[in-house]
């Protein structure tokens, strides 16, 4: 979201550190270009430093890797403490946490491959590369993360944007005819086209580059002119506009112009973000202005817009044993310093230290080298096993680096008090549906879709597990198919953003990306869903209504004792096969299992299990008929008898059953002792004692 401005020197120094005798650059799988340099001492084992660069709308390209690619304001400390650096530029612009923790494992991956398994990793960044680096510690793929360095971060997310928004329907009001923006195409023409987005903005912070594509703004409140040159009605309008974003600066409201224009239009419009969806909402927000409360258009969010926008945005506070220092301008007015009191509430004080240092004016991350200094080197003391560091520390290590020839002055200090995030960005109406909860797991479908559905296992930590059971778009081969996702449960809706298709070749199981599947709750027995998948499989919402629950996990099971059996099974002798038994009540189980046919084609079976003398005993059908897409035809629905399941026992971890007829298994025909092992707990299931 910006250049760093702390050690200017550092930066220009680093380009020929003696330290850094390997460097690496390269592109990685998804297309993002990275950089590498490792001093001559380090081996594996050793802690490597994960960059994070702000925001920019400037495409990475390979001529540009220096300008594209810095490894940081700290890269020559850095390097010179022994630390291997690596960063990546990313496979989007912009807001690009849509793929950044991808660009960064693909980023890890070629770290490995090209110099050696480091140790600790240190996530490092500002502004959105703050926000990039706190989310990393949350990504198990980057596990163990010792501590995060953290400048200016766009703590609160998603809710950062709820700002920019506030200020772009405004214009329209304040600056109606007097300097009237560009219009997108509906449902949304507050947001540009991405053909009128142009592709060397930089950091939205250039305000010669800005001045000359936001005319219309400087049409409206002069705001490039003199003071003394602009005309009454002028002053007015950008006095409205700096009272309504509680922005003091002009060069702010140009900034804030920027991204609650380019920003944000590229947010909602860009087919690798939100692809047309919009996740904002204005409905009930008082801007505290009669005019603009009259006249301001009121926007409805899209529900599956906003899940998936908080699902990459959002910080959960699951870092592990990491240990954060976030730094702040006091008086930043576009990552505006309440960020870091969201922050406060999200992690465990233990493992948080935050500081301001006390500006006279704003800045967005306007420290000095020493302050920048300062702050890391209370982070390294505190990773190495020192006392947490307060922010007299920080203030103290600043001090002793400006003694020891680091540039700027120190400004840490304990007494700054800043505004909380809700006075300067007004809060959005909170959702009235529970979250989601281990009660939700179960099988669902739409009604007017019957013979496809999901199984959905809400799983512990905030994780959850989907199987869509359905059948090929049309003239596609095979007469089924089946889809599986790992997801985080956000509030009343769940986002599936990798969901995978397999396909077994020669033996060989094979899985690829498919989509993403978004589910939204409006209670524990009726929601939502909607997929994006490839082009042929296309883009759909559809209505869910419960079909089965778990024993003792049912919406009304309060204080009921779950059953164990619940849960995703597997015989790892046959890979890519596996079951989803739902324990209903003692005596029955609903079972679906999934897997190939002779000809490598997915199929899925599904039956009621009853409880007999020899253990559980089912029947199973085989539906075929439908084709998957928005021309579904529920009255082609034919499920056909194929094969049964008998002598089924399970414990806790294992378990044993007899198929028979189950096509693609060997010697279908031939009773099969199939030996099956737990794969998944669905949340709430008693696990092994």
């Amino acid at each position: 979201m910006y250049r760093l401005v702390f050690a200017l020197g550092l930066l220009l120094g680093m380009m020929g550190s003696a330290q850094a005798e390997h460097e690496f650059t390269g592109m990685t799988p998804s297309g993002a270009y990275y950089r590498i340099a490792v001093p001559d001492s380090w081996k594996s084992g050793d802690s490597l430093v994960l960059f994070q660069h702000g925001l920019t709308f400037d495409p990475a390209q390979p001529d540009s890797l220096q300008q594209h690619l810095d490894l940081g304001p700290l890269a020559e400390l850095q390097l010179s403490e022994g630390y291997a650096l690596a960063a990546s530029s990313y496979s989007q612009r912009s807001w690009a946490l849509f793929t950044a923790a991808q660009d960064n494992a693909e980023l890890l991956a070629a770290f490995k491959q090209k110099v050696g398994t480091p140790g600790a990793i240190i996530p490092f960044g500002g502004s959105l590369g703050g926000l990039i680096a706190l989310k990393l510690a949350e990504d198990p793929r980057f596990a163990p993360v010792s501590g995060v360095y953290a400048a200016c971060a766009p703590a609160a997310g998603s809710r950062v944007w709820d700002g920019g928004f506030d200020l772009r329907l405004a214009y329209d009001v304040v600056c109606s005819g007097a300097g009237d923006l560009p219009k997108g195409d509906e449902p949304y023409p507050w947001a540009y086209n991405l053909s009128d987005i142009p592709n060397n903005l930089s950091d939205l912070q250039d305000e010669a580059r800005l001045l000359q594509t936001l005319i219309p703004l400087n049409q409206c409140t002069g705001i490039s002119l003199n003071p003394v040159l602009r005309n009454d009605a002028m002053q007015r309008r950008l006095d409205q506009l700096k009272t309504l974003s509680h922005i003091t600066t002009d060069k702010f409201l140009e900034t804030n112009m920027a991204y609650a224009t380019y920003g944000l239009s590229d947010l909602v419009r860009a087919p690798d973000k939100l692809g047309n969806l919009n996740p904002f909402s204005n409905i009930g927000i008082d801007y505290g202005d009669a005019t603009i409360n009259a006249n301001i258009a009121r926007v409805e969010a899209d529900p599956f817009a906003a899940l998936y926008f908080r699902s990459v945005s959002d910080l959960r506070g699951t870092i592990g044993g990491a240990k954060v220092i976030s730094v702040h301008t006091s008086k930043d007015e576009l990552v505006i310093p309440g960020n870091e009191l969201v922050l406060r509430q999200i992690l465990p004080p233990a493992q948080l230290t935050t500081a301001f240092v006390n500006e006279t004016s704003p800045s967005h991350c306007g420290f000095t080298e020493a302050e920048g200094v300062g702050g890391w080197e209370a982070l390294r003391a505190w990773i190495a096993g020192g006392p947490q560091p307060g922010v007299g520390d920080l203030q103290a290590r600043c001090s002793a680096a400006e003694a020891s020839g680091f540039d700027g002055g120190c400004r840490y200090d304990a007494g700054i008090q800043v505004p909380a995030f809700d006075s300067i960005v007004r809060p959005r109406a909170a959702s009235t549906a529970a979250p989601v909860d281990a009660r939700y797991s179960g099988q669902w479908f739409d009604p007017a879709r019957n013979g496809e559905g999901i199984a959905l296992e809400i799983l512990d930590g905030g994780h959850a597990l989907v199987y869509m059971f359905t059948y090929p778009p049309p003239g596609a081969a095979g007469q089924q198919a089946w889809l599986i996702g790992i997801g985080d449960v956000i509030g009343n809706g769940i986002e599936f953003a990798d969901v995978q298709r397999s396909s077994l070749v020669a033996g060989a199981l094979h899985s690829e990306h498919w989509g993403r599947i978004g589910l939204i709750f409006d209670d524990c027995n009726q929601g939502h869903m909607r997929w994006d998948g490839p082009p042929e499989w296309g883009s759909l919402e559809v209505q869910l209504q419960r079909i089965t629950a778990l024993e003792g996990l049912a919406c009304d099971a309060a204080g009921a004792v779950p059953a164990q059996a619940s849960g995703s099974w597997l015989d790892p002798r046959f890979n890519g096969s596996g079951f989803v038994f739902e324990q209903l009540d003692p005596q029955t189980l609903a079972t679906i299992w999934f897997g190939f046919d002779g000809s490598g084609n997915q199929i899925w079976l599904s039956g009621i299990a009853q409880q007999g003398v020899a253990g559980y005993a089912a029947t199973f059908y085989q539906p075929t008929g439908p084709r998957f897409g928005a021309g579904y035809d529920p009255t082609a629905f034919k499920p056909q008898q194929r094969g049964s399941l008998s002598q089924l026992t399970l414990d806790c971890s294992s378990g044993q059953g007899v198929v028979f007829g189950f096509p693609g298994l060997p010697d279908s025909l031939t009773p099969l002792v199939l030996n099956l092992a737990r794969i998944t707990f669905p949340a709430g299931v008693p696990r092994c004692e």
